[in-house]
């Protein structure tokens, strides 16, 4: 283009679509009234320039700098009177502090943690003991301590730092002493550091190998981001007010929010906990209470004093101030506690506990080594649970059961992360990993042996089945893009710490974990894992600790060749990301079977020469052995190896996925366990979906063999076996998203339905709905949910109806069906059926039914109730809890129709989310990360590029889920230009056989 004439009245698209007032635009109008001459134009920017250069040097000069308006200075007023100790001994303010909770951090630099600062503390102090005493205010948000630290010099030192965070200390209290002299020592300076950091230079060193003691008074405050000491609300049915308690949180970095301490894994020590509460209310702590004293000047506060706990890492340090209720269990040993109106509720969890406790202590062969477990349902609490150390906090939907209201998904999700809480008090807390760089170590431990405490404590549901899709299958889904990342890997500050609580930490490390369980047996892995235990218990280990006794054990059951070794083996699975594809070709001449491997990824990227070490398991028609899946070669790092096959017909590799990689077949060899896809087991049939379907997303094989699988599976499975029909559901699922928009709809549609006709027939005849058959209830969930897609479907009709006789005559819904028949009813009614909805929400008493009811609301096609939704999520009086705000969220971004309308307004509130949840919980990653599922356009993925490069300077904690989100957004574009014809041909040229 030579030139370009700009005119400035040309309308712009935004103008035209919102030309409500029906406004005419005129393009080349004359000018009308004033001209200003070029010249006067030129003369009046060249002052504007010069004023502004001018303004620049006033507010260099005269504006101070960051470190002198964030750090309080020694002239702070709190040392000239202001800061004062009551009579308990605590440190008292002449006016109880109201500071908002956002302005601690703005007068302390510990919450502006850049993502490049190095947090670590120095190694040449170490804290043995804690004893703590602190006073919650719940009514002004404040609470009151004092604490004696006593250290052990590793070094000669004349520093000591610690953490904290948003804490005002009072600087005149602080004192140390040696334990050889009352005399406290000289200090020079006292400040705060960038970095959750405080700092004290002493006159003189410290000695080496002598202990001391330090002690000073601090003021905190209850926060509402659920994060270190903080407060909740809620109701109960009896009274008419609102009532608080206060709670902690302080995994992974936040103890240092409610007492100044060294708050890494690795400062293992002793805590000695007192804590006061008014007389109304009861505390609770990691120890059992070793004795109540009266407050001599107040008669309502009343001092606990709790036993002094074993050594453990700060994380894990526990207290709760309430007057919660109590539930007692079969072992005298645990207690659930919960609201007084919730504590029936309790019952579940009361009769579990105790049967997973006992199955953990058998088998790892150690005895839970504290005298109590108290297991506390909290109103607000950031994650499912929290395994503090004879303190194990819950969301109260993660805990709480009502058993007039059976539904199964409930019943799985308490078992599961109680199972889940429950292994973490030996994988975490008996032995803690060193540094959060293994933060597997534990996560994926405790959600590996999750499901063994459940199958245990509920044998009927044959749970270790789900773990394929459930933990395997959730890992693929974040592995396969090349914005993944190693399960090990360093990180040295808070903001990157909260990064790696993911999908990786846990799925990932369960499933490389349960692999070590196949490759080594289960004597050897159990065994080994028990002595690993009992050598570090109350101590610290990485990663290398765990792989050496493994490693020990495997050679000495000889379950391990001598040549090989566990570390040489796992470092490829835990120091780099992603995983590989495994491809199997026959030479059938040799009676040979060629693999090679790469890495998978779902996206085409250049060449990644990553390798593994990959223990093969493989079966063939001619010995159909799928129990055993020890491995009977290994590809060692290499990147292909040629092994001895006998077969007739067909084989198979990677025997039920006990491995942590993909399969790929020649093609013959795929067309015959096409063929014979009912002839073996559920689990290899599910396996084979997934494989295939995520081989044909990634453009490694072409979709007509997975659609020929489901197809048939679907046609010929008669009994409707779960694993593999919820597998064939979930996989299928992101096709139909891919098509949605697309004139491919209605055809993908219509092949669904018809090679699942039987299936929603034989599903929809049993009305069984309050049966306790956890695989039958599983499965009709499974299947009602597509079923009822249709709007003129019976599913559909039937829904709306259940509901609207719900609202006009109160008739239950039976809770197995809840989900769907919520969501569906929302989806396809009004305004009424969406206020009602909501309405119930707020008036419930059924923890799990306000979750259904979250997800449901979701579910409406009124883009204006959608975005009265949303902004529920950034009122400071909503009625959404902040532990629920990413599940509002992503129920509106699995609504087709309001995708955009999510990301819309995540991008016009982001400083608002940002300020109203904090780092927390990854809450605002996981709004991020629910994004991408209907964004398959270039334009999507670059205005999604454009908003993460516009908050690029305040992208807080959701850096990698930008970056995992824009890598599937791209994968999603590129599944379009690569994909979507061959899947619309194939549905085309086969729409007269679906029924085949």
């Amino acid at each position: 283009m030579v030139g370009k004439t700009t005119y400035s009245s040309v309308p712009t698209a935004a103008d035209l679509e919102n030309n409500s007032n029906q406004k005419k635009y005129t393009v080349n109008r004359k000018p009308e009234g004033l001209v200003i001459p070029k010249s006067l134009c030129a003369l009046m920017a060249i002052g504007a320039l010069l004023l502004a250069v001018l303004v620049g040097l006033l507010v260099f000069f005269l504006v101070p700098r960051c470190s002198e308006a964030i750090l309080p200075q020694a002239s702070d007023s709190r040392q000239s009177g202001d800061f004062r100790v009551s009579d308990d001994g605590l440190p008292l303010y002449n006016t109880p502090s109201t500071i908002p909770d956002g302005e601690l951090s703005k007068v302390y630099s510990t919450a502006r943690t850049l993502p490049d600062i190095d947090e670590r503390l120095p190694r040449s102090i170490e804290p043995t003991h804690y004893r703590i005493q602190i006073k919650p205010y719940l009514n002004n948000l404040t609470f009151h301590g004092s604490i004696v630290m006593t250290l052990n010099i590793k070094d000669e030192t004349d520093e000591i730092i610690f953490n904290v965070k948003n804490i005002e200390i009072d600087k005149p209290s602080l004192k140390i002493k040696s334990a050889k002299s009352d005399k406290p020592l000289q200090i020079a300076s006292q400040d705060y550091l960038q970095g959750e950091r405080y700092k004290i230079v002493l006159d003189e060193s410290m000695s080496k190998n002598i202990m001391y003691t330090l002690e000073l008074m601090y003021v905190g405050h209850l926060n509402n981001h659920l994060q270190g000491f903080y407060r909740s609300s809620y109701d109960e049915n009896s009274d008419s007010f609102e009532k608080y308690l206060a709670s902690t949180q302080f995994s992974p970095t936040d103890a240092r929010r409610a007492f100044p301490c060294f708050d890494e894994p690795s400062f293992k020590a002793n805590f000695t906990l007192i804590i006061g509460r008014f007389s109304n209310m009861t505390s609770l702590a990691n120890m059992p209470l070793e004795k109540s004293d009266q407050d001599e000047n107040y008669k309502d506060m009343f001092w606990d004093y709790y036993k002094t706990t074993p050594k453990m890492s700060t994380y894990l340090v526990a207290f709760v101030v309430s007057d919660l209720q109590g539930y007692g269990s079969s072992d005298k040993l645990i207690k659930i506690w919960s609201r007084r109106s919730l504590s029936i509720q309790a019952r579940y969890a009361a009769e579990l506990a105790p049967k997973v406790l006992h199955f953990f202590e058998d088998y790892f062969n150690i005895s839970f080594p504290l005298p109590k477990i108290d297991i506390v349902a909290i109103p607000d609490f950031g994650y499912n649970a929290m395994e503090n150390w004879g303190l194990i906090t819950f969301r109260e939907s993660a805990l709480l059961y009502n058993t007039n209201e059976p539904d199964v998904d409930s019943r799985r999700t308490i078992a599961t992360i109680l199972s889940h809480e429950l292994g973490h008090q030996w994988f975490g807390n008996l032995v803690t990993p060193k540094w959060w760089n293994d933060l597997w170590l534990k996560e994926g431990f405790s959600s590996y042996v999750q499901y063994l405490g459940t199958d245990f404590a509920e044998p009927s549901w044959r749970i270790k089945d789900e773990f394929m899709f459930s933990e395997t299958n959730r890992a693929f889904a974040i592995d396969g893009f090349e914005s993944s990342r190693p399960i090990s890997f360093e990180v040295k500050n808070s903001r990157q710490i909260k990064q790696t609580f993911d999908e990786l930490s846990y799925a990932k490390g369960a499933a490389i974990v349960r692999m070590m369980n196949h490759f080594l047996g289960e004597e050897t892995f159990k065994n080994g894992i028990i002595s690993y235990l009992k050598k570090h218990q109350f101590g610290n280990a990485d990663r290398d600790d765990l792989f050496e006794t493994l490693n020990k054990e495997a050679h000495k059951k000889g379950s391990l060749d001598s040549s090989l070794n566990v570390k040489t083996i796992m470092d490829s699975w835990t120091k780099q990301p992603g995983f590989p594809v495994v491809t199997a070709i026959r030479d059938v001449a040799n009676k040979k079977l060629i693999l090679s491997q790469k890495r998978f990824l779902f996206t085409t990227r250049p060449l990644d020469n990553s390798t593994w070490w990959v223990p093969i398991s493989i079966v063939t028609d001619v010995n159909p052995d799928f129990d055993n899946t020890r491995p009977t070669v290994w590809l060692k790092n290499e990147p292909m190896v040629t092994v001895n096959l006998n077969m007739s017909s067909w084989y198979l590799i990677n025997i039920h996925q006990t491995g942590y990689f993909i399969v790929n077949y020649d093609e013959a060899n795929w067309k015959s366990l096409t063929e014979n896809i009912m002839l073996l087991p559920p689990l290899i049939r599910a396996q084979l979906i997934s494989d295939s379907m995520d081989l044909a997303r990634a453009n490694l094989l072409d979709y007509d063999i997975p659609l020929k699988l489901v197809q048939l599976m679907a046609l010929r499975d008669k009994d409707i076996m779960f694993v593999p029909t919820h597998v064939a559901f979930k996989k299928l699922e992101y096709l139909s998203d891919m098509l949605s928009s697309t004139p491919s709809f209605g055809l993908f549609e219509t092949f669904h339905s018809t090679i699942f006709k039987e299936t929603y027939t034989l599903v929809n005849s049993n009305r069984d709905y309050y049966s306790d058959n956890y695989l039958g209830q599983r499965i009709r969930k499974t299947v009602m949910k597509w079923a009822c897609r249709k709007s003129d479907s019976e599913c559909a009709i039937t829904s709306h109806r259940l509901f609207r006789q719900w609202m006009e005559h109160k008739t239950i819904i039976p809770p197995n069906i809840r989900d769907v028949v919520y969501c569906t009813a929302i989806r396809q009614g009004n305004e009424a059926e969406w206020q009602f909805a909501f309405n119930r929400y707020l008036n419930t008493t059924s923890v799990t039914e306000k979750n259904v009811l979250l997800d449901a609301l979701g579910c409406t096609t009124r883009k204006w109730l959608l975005s009265r939704y949303l902004g529920h999520l950034v009122r400071n009086d909503s009625s959404i809890r902040i532990q629920d705000a990413s599940r509002v969220f992503k129920s509106v971004c699995d609504n087709n129709i309001a995708n955009t309308m999510a990301f819309d307004f995540l991008r016009t509130h982001w400083n608002e989310l940002l300020s109203h949840y904090g780092e927390g919980f990854n809450i605002i990653s996981k709004m991020v990360k629910s994004l991408p599922r209907f964004m398959n356009t270039e334009y999507q993925l670059s205005e999604l590029i454009r908003f993460r490069n516009e908050i690029r300077n305040n992208i807080s904690t959701a850096s990698q889920a930008f970056d995992s989100t824009i890598e599937k957004v791209r994968g999603n574009v590129e599944w379009i230009k690569k994909n979507y014809h061959s899947v619309e041909n194939w549905l085309t040229v086969h729409q007269e056989h679906f029924h085949l």
